[in-house]
């Protein structure tokens, strides 16, 4: 019996190709389509577990709301960590990153500008598994000057011996001794970097501020423990080291501060939510994070796992449709069957090994594409993901499970329902009559899908469109920045006495960092106001032609100038700032800059406001910002340079030479300002590169069921057909009549998947501070592409059979 079986189903799918092919090759592209995105969001949430302590280590981030201005910050006070080890059990050690800039090292004749140059305390390698190479990652980082490099960096400047004990000469001031060689950090490190230095190199790390929040500080605990309580104990240390340091400041007690609104704490964020939930879950800004940490953003791993699920049920649907459609036509077998003696039993274990085995098929299609596709989606993504059938204990029977699973749904209603018929009643055809509902909804539930998947597509497009052309509030095109450009050291204004020079510069300006994470911010008070009721301001160190550079548009007094020599403690402010600020005429007013460290009131007068202007990405709002000409005490600041576009090349060629010169040879790191905004929405780019592409699979994965329906369909009414044209009926009207039930599928899926796809784009808008309105016009183009789509498909099929002789379908059977 059994032999039987095999031999009628695969006679069965080479007699149908058509249906056969259309069977396996859809749910095939639906599993690998599925597959690849599960493996992305897997990996996604599988960041910093190579910690051996994860579950034990916790970041601490302060939550604060001074003011009216809210915000959580990554970066706390310098002596939270040692506070928190010795006042409270449960705490076994702790560590902290610190950056103290950019630093050129030298070993030998190789000479580097390393800006990856990250403190961390001696217990840092007891908290974190990097395992070392060479030296003792107990002792590496307890002396000042102790520098612990990645095998990378090692072999960069060392090339395959062991550095340990070796110096590199620091900005030709001092040296730092090599005292370990770690392994790089793991690809799933939400941060990552190639030296470590010794916190004790610098003594700003034993400073007792608690108001002066620069550093990242891990804890691990002894044993698990339930965060929520444990923050309930941290309110004591913000009274009690914070409060008296802030009072000092503020002119009144923390508590009373407290009562005007404010809010001021720490809390803990397990290690293993940084890379994936940072921003979500716990709002954390990207701008207090330091330059070398990763992130993502769950809501992105949600719409790639939704449209994995999405593509996955349109295949299924296809299949089980597919299948039950054919199965209609083969009534007789079954009648025939049963009246030479098969009982109902053979017949539904056929139709399910059936239905399996083409699952089975369609697997090990699938499995033969994600081995073809998968590496060009790992180069697109910058992954190593890969599918190993052996690798993990859950892989094969999870693939088993599903072969079973979509066989039984797909052969359930040949078995069950065509088996229960008389052989007297299918022998005289009656069972073809039926109209299947269930074929109707499933159609319907794809293409909803399908055009969700499409007003999703086209409202990222348009978002992204939105970004990269939207009007920042100043001049980004034909600007040149140079971002290590502190290796000018006190030659900068000659630099641009020289590079003026050429016709081809219009202006130049140095400035500290920004269109980046990590741009330095401020306490400032408007004169008149209590001490209690300071602004938190972004803080921007610029030369006098800043302005003229950005091509900044002055909207109330002006910007700084050589001929004020009073303009050295003056301030400009832009419109956010003078929003806070309260007034509307505040030039000529004094500004007093807040100083957490002196615990001092720096007053400055203000002579002019910008109008706002994008320095961060769109995905935040312009905050308040002050200017003040001040010399860029960072480490790496921005030169900007910008050129006439007849004169691009030779002033690009110009400024080369010149930085050779002042620089004795040093490399020139530079970028495209035009092109570095960009790059701050590669991740939308690519997303919505993604969401196309699995989108367009995902319709032609419809598109293809709904091809093979209108096979069966046009094949089941094929001598209706010809007795229309025999009784008059025209081509366009056959074509009609064909046409008229799939219109009606697509336009239901249009009102279905319309209200969905609007939650779910309005709420990805809303992860921008800035964002486009959702046109109802997106909504019904979506539609009419969907339509257009289904039709021309089904086109394909339908003209063919209405063009047909009505005497060759008066004979078809």
């Amino acid at each position: 019996m059994l032999n039987n079986f095999v031999k009628v189903i695969f006679r069965n799918l080479v007699k149908h190709k058509t249906f056969s092919i259309i069977n396996i090759l859809g749910l095939a592209v639906g599993i690998t389509c599925f597959a690849i995105l599960t493996l992305f969001v897997i990996d996604e949430m599988g960041f910093d577990e190579f910690n051996k302590k994860s579950d034990r280590i916790y970041r601490v981030y302060i939550s604060s709301d001074i003011n009216g201005n809210a915000s959580n910050t990554s970066k706390t006070a310098c002596p939270l960590g040692e506070t928190l080890r010795s006042e409270f059990p449960e705490v076994e050690s702790y560590t902290r990153l610190g950056y103290f800039g950019m630093h050129e090292l030298r070993y030998g004749d190789k000479l580097f500008r390393e800006g990856d140059i990250y403190t961390a305390d001696s217990t840092h390698f007891k908290i974190f598994t990097l395992p070392f190479i060479y030296g003792d990652p107990n002792t590496a980082l307890v002396e000042p000057n102790s520098i612990v490099v990645s095998e990378r960096a090692a072999e960069k400047y060392f090339g395959k011996e062991n550095p340990v004990g070796k110096q590199f000469v620091v900005d030709d001031t001092t040296t730092y001794q090599v005292t370990g060689v770690m392994k790089n950090f793991p690809r799933k490190s939400h941060f990552s970097c190639n030296f470590l230095l010794s916190a004790s190199t610098y003594p700003q790390t034993q400073s007792q501020n608690w108001l002066n929040s620069g550093y990242t500080t891990y804890v691990l605990f002894k044993d698990q423990i339930e965060p929520r309580e444990f923050e309930k104990k941290l309110k004591r240390i913000v009274m009690e080291k914070v409060g008296p340091q802030a009072a000092a400041i503020l002119g009144i007690s923390l508590s009373d501060f407290f009562l005007k609104g404010n809010r001021y704490g720490f809390f803990l964020q397990p290690l293993t939510s940084i890379y994936l939930y940072s921003q979500t879950h716990y709002g954390i800004e990207l701008n207090t994070e330091w330059g070398n940490v990763r992130t993502s953003n769950v809501n992105y791993s949600y719409i790639f796992i939704a449209i994995g699920v999405f593509i996955l049920l349109i295949a299924i649907f296809n299949f089980i449709n597919l299948t039950t459609a054919k199965s209609e036509g083969r009534a007789k077998e079954v009648g025939i069957r049963k009246t030479l003696g098969s009982d109902r039993s053979n017949l539904i274990i056929q139709f399910i090994t059936e239905s399996t085995i083409t699952c089975f098929f369609s697997v090990v299609v699938s499995y033969i594409i994600i081995q073809l596709v998968l590496p060009l989606f790992n180069d697109f993504v910058d992954r190593e993901l890969a599918i190993n059938l052996l690798g993990n204990y859950y892989t094969l029977p999870l693939i088993i499970g599903f072969t079973l699973i979509v066989g039984l749904l797909a052969g359930s209603y040949p078995a069950f329902y065509l088996s229960s018929f008389q052989p007297s009643y299918v022998l005289k055809s009656k069972s073809g009559s039926r109209k299947s509902r269930l074929r109707s909804v499933l159609v319907i539930i794809q293409f909803a899908i399908s055009i969700t998947l499409i007003i999703g597509t086209l409202i990222i497009s348009e978002q992204l469109q939105y970004m990269l052309n939207k009007d920042l509030g100043f001049n980004k095109e034909k600007v040149v920045v140079i971002n290590n450009a502190s290796a000018l050291r006190n030659r900068v204004e000659s630099f641009k006495q020289i590079i003026a020079s050429n016709p081809g510069v219009i202006s130049s300006t140095n400035s500290s960092v920004m269109f980046q994470s990590g741009i330095p911010g401020g306490s400032f008070q408007i004169e008149g106001k209590p001490d209690s009721e300071f602004k938190t301001c972004q803080l921007l160190d610029v030369d006098y032609d800043f302005a003229k550079t950005y091509q900044l548009t002055i909207s109330k007094g002006r910007f700084f100038s050589k001929d004020y020599s009073t303009d050295t403690s003056a301030v400009v402010i832009n419109e956010s700032a003078a929003r806070i600020f309260g007034g509307t005429d505040l030039v000529g007013k004094i500004l007093n800059n807040v100083s957490t460290n002196s615990r001092t009131k720096v007053p400055m007068h203000i002579v002019g406001v910008v109008k706002d202007f994008n320095y961060e990405s769109l995905h935040q709002v312009v905050r308040p910002l002050v200017f003040r000409i001040s010399p860029v005490r960072q480490a790496s600041f921005f030169f900007a340079v910008r050129i006439r576009s007849e004169d691009y090349a030779s002033a690009i060629k110009s400024i080369k030479e010149t930085w050779t010169k002042f620089t004795n040879g040093r490399e020139l790191n530079c970028f495209v300002l035009n092109e570095k905004l960009e790059g701050m929405y590669i991740v939308e780019m690519k997303i919505g590169q993604l969401v196309t592409v699995f989108s367009s699979i995902a319709v032609f994965i419809a598109c293809l069921g709904l091809f093979g329906l209108a096979a069966f369909v046009t094949e089941k009414r094929t001598k209706e057909i010809g007795i229309r044209k025999v009784l008059g009926a025209s081509v366009y009207e056959i074509i009609l009549l064909l046409s008229k039930e799939f219109s009606k599928w697509v336009i239901i899926a249009n009102l279905i998947a319309w209200p969905v796809a609007y939650y779910i784009m309005t709420s990805w808008l809303q992860n921008f501070a800035y964002r486009i309105n959702v046109n109802w016009i997106i909504f019904v183009l979506s539609g009419l592409i969907a339509l257009v789509i289904a039709l021309a498909t089904v086109s394909v099929l339908v003209i063919k059979v209405a063009l047909q002789n009505p005497v060759t379908s008066l004979r078809y059977e």
